[in-house]
């Protein structure tokens, strides 16, 4: 359940990130700082998970 999680947040902030870059292109400057701020929400979590995940394991 941990690993399953932790690839869950990662596989967003990659989609956030290409979403971000499609905004980009498009010329959408504010649905790309958004898409960015999404990404960055969700590499945080995927650290987090990371962080429970290594305690779950020294436990």
């Amino acid at each position: 359940m941990k690993a399953a999680l932790y690839d869950v947040t990662m596989r967003n902030a990659d989609r956030y990130d290409a979403l971000a870059r499609s905004a980009e292109r498009t010329g959408d400057d504010e649905l790309a700082g958004f898409f960015r701020r999404m990404r960055d929400d969700n590499r945080r979590s995927a650290q987090e998970a990371r962080r429970l995940l290594a305690q779950r394991i020294a436990e």
